[in-house]
């Protein structure tokens, strides 16, 4: 959980910081201010639970190398167990009737007296999967293994959860004693604590030979320790969701920035240098409920609007478009005298031409490069001849040496006296 935790966080990190240099929105330099420590802290104390839990698997491993009987491990299955009297507390002398499944051979139907602790009891009872050893690889006898190496404890618990054909210890019907003439037949019994007669060595099928009691390399493969590739790649896979997750809202941004690069000249990835002036009028206009405004201006990174506060009402508040979305500011604080006559519809001005009235203030105030760029569309403050206050677009140039305002009729594109 804490790995997980770790690469979700450090996706928002990744996504966080390239939305901020893309986008410059400061919700995204929050995301990745806080999702960064996050993803630290969870990493270390994953990495420190890791390391704990490999150095526990390791003592258990060394424990039980140490405690182990000899001999190759086998899984077995308890069929029947007798217990015989024994003193309240004290260890249990037990008969055991076992189905073993030695890696090596057939599997094969043995007995087993033991005495064991009153505490592993409930590990003894009829069907349950354990553990043994077998001393003598050509006779039938073995001992319990009750704390078995970490790997084949693992197996124990893996076929504990199998049934019917997937079955590692066949059932008891299908494994014959020992002496049986269909497992071979011949072999003396062997010594040790198992009982049964007989012998035979034939392989049993899918289960591959091993004298060494070292478990399938599947089962290798999956202790703690072992590198797991598809856990990486589990959290790559995380980490990259999670980044893409937190861009989404950047994608155009990001569209737009990738473009402009492209083309060498950054500043048409903003807003007044940009082509994308309908939309944010169009976003505004969203934003405000209608299509009046008494100005809208737009500036490098951001547009600012006036608008009446509610569709029909005679007060004003600001609008701001920046970071692909906008908003609703506070009221103005100069309100027009008039302001029904200060309204301008903005479906009456083709908000697509303001390049091109751009190109038109450059040429007319003889600055090819201006360091700044303002445009703002309203309505003009004085009437002209015929009394009516025209809209007009108002070019704001700014260069080193000197500024020029320009004002451009929207309808002509032609400038305006």
């Amino acid at each position: 959980m804490l790995a997980l935790l770790a690469a979700v966080a450090a996706g928002v990190t990744i996504g966080g910081v390239i939305g901020a240099i893309a986008t410059g929105d400061p919700r995204y330099v929050i995301a990745w201010s806080f999702a960064l420590p996050i993803s630290i802290v969870a990493a270390v104390f994953a990495g420190l639970r890791s390391a704990s839990r490999s150095f526990r698997e390791t003592g258990r491993a060394g424990a039980s190398a140490a405690a182990s009987p000899a001999g190759d491990p086998a899984l077995a299955r308890v069929e029947r167990m007798q217990r015989r009297t024994a003193a309240s507390g004290a260890p249990s002398p037990v008969d055991l009737e076992l189905t073993v499944a030695p890696l090596d051979r057939a599997a094969y139907a043995t007995s087993l007296r033991a005495t064991v602790a009153p505490s592993d009891l409930d590990d003894l009872q009829p069907g349950s999967i354990i553990v043994v050893r077998r001393p003598d690889a050509a006779a039938p006898g073995v001992v319990l293994d009750l704390a078995p190496q970490p790997d084949w404890a693992r197996l124990r618990d893996a076929e504990r959860l199998r049934s019917g054909s997937e079955r590692t210890v066949p059932l008891a019907a299908d494994a014959p004693r020992w002496s049986d003439p269909a497992d071979g037949g011949g072999t003396s019994p062997g010594s040790g604590t198992g009982g049964g007669t007989g012998g035979g060595t034939g392989a049993r099928t899918g289960r591959p030979a091993s004298g060494s009691g070292t478990p399938p390399a599947s089962v290798a493969a999956s202790r703690s320790g072992a590198p797991r590739p598809w856990r990486t790649a589990l959290l790559a896979l995380v980490v990259v969701a999670a980044a893409v997750a937190v861009l989404v809202p950047a994608f155009d941004s990001i569209g737009r920035l990738t473009r402009a690069v492209a083309s060498g000249d950054l500043s048409t990835a903003g807003v007044v240098l940009g082509d994308r002036h309908r939309e944010i009028v169009d976003a505004l206009a969203l934003e405000t409920g209608g299509t009046e405004f008494v100005r809208i201006g737009f500036y490098a990174d951001y547009a600012l609007a006036s608008a009446p506060s509610s569709p029909g009402a005679l007060t004003i508040d600001g609008y701001e478009y920046r970071w692909d979305r906008t908003s609703h500011g506070d009221p103005e604080p100069i309100q027009p005298e008039d302001p029904a006559a200060a309204l301008f519809d903005v479906d009456d001005v083709d908000f697509s031409r303001i390049p091109e009235f751009i190109d038109t203030a450059q040429q007319v105030a003889g600055i090819a490069d201006p360091d700044s760029v303002i445009v703002s569309v309203e309505r003009s403050p004085v009437a002209d001849d015929s009394g009516e206050r025209r809209i007009r677009v108002l070019v704001l140039l700014g260069a080193p040496y000197e500024d020029a305002a320009v004002l451009i009729d929207p309808a002509t594109g032609e400038p305006m006296d």
